[in-house]
């Protein structure tokens, strides 16, 4: 895997295909230019708040259901999996996470779990999360307004999203006054 430190992941099959990505990346995002080791199996995440002392708040499970060609989940279902809750508590707790983050993990067919990038955020999909049970932006909120905040011990197993696109079609000269003055 060749990828950018902000953007791009491409799996390299030959030497030559590893510098051409490399440049590539390289050119749009700058350098450093991360390459790892490609992994078999499933691309699953994690969406977790921690309260900066070593404790989780929120942790919610799933598996990408449908990626986009940049890897990003266009769909997923939230998992009953104590390893990857387990992987991260010890995360959090290690480094003692203050906020959002976003664990994106390989799940291979013996079961084992590899972290592929931990993300300093929170992900587009949070929102499976609050479907789920866990409000993780209000919780974070909370937090960073100082107030007690009671960590979560349940989410509902097998809630799914599934992001859709909309087009709008509209004349040109409404547009133009939308872009143009904000209002319509």
């Amino acid at each position: 895997m060749v990828k950018g430190k902000f953007y791009d992941a491409w799996v390299a099959y030959n030497p030559e295909q590893v510098k051409m990505y490399f440049d590539k990346i390289a050119a749009k995002w700058g350098v450093p230019v991360v390459i790892q080791q490609f992994l078999q199996g499933t691309e699953v995440n994690v969406v977790a708040l921690g309260d900066g002392k070593g404790n989780t708040i929120c942790a919610v499970p799933m598996r990408k259901q449908y990626i986009t060609d940049k890897g990003k989940a266009w769909g997923g279902i939230t998992l009953d999996d104590k390893n990857m809750l387990k992987l991260t508590r010890k995360i959090i707790k290690a480094t003692k996470w203050r906020g959002g983050m976003e664990l994106e993990l390989i799940k291979t067919d013996k079961d084992e779990l590899y972290v592929i990038e931990i993300n300093p955020r929170i992900p587009a999909w949070v929102y499976l999360a609050v479907g789920a049970g866990q409000n993780i932006p209000e919780a974070m909120v909370k937090l960073a307004l100082g107030m007690n905040v009671i960590p979560f011990k349940r989410y509902e197993i097998g809630k799914m999203f599934i992001r859709y696109s909309w087009d709008l079609i509209t004349n040109v000269k409404e547009f133009e006054k939308i872009s143009t003055f904000g209002e319509y």
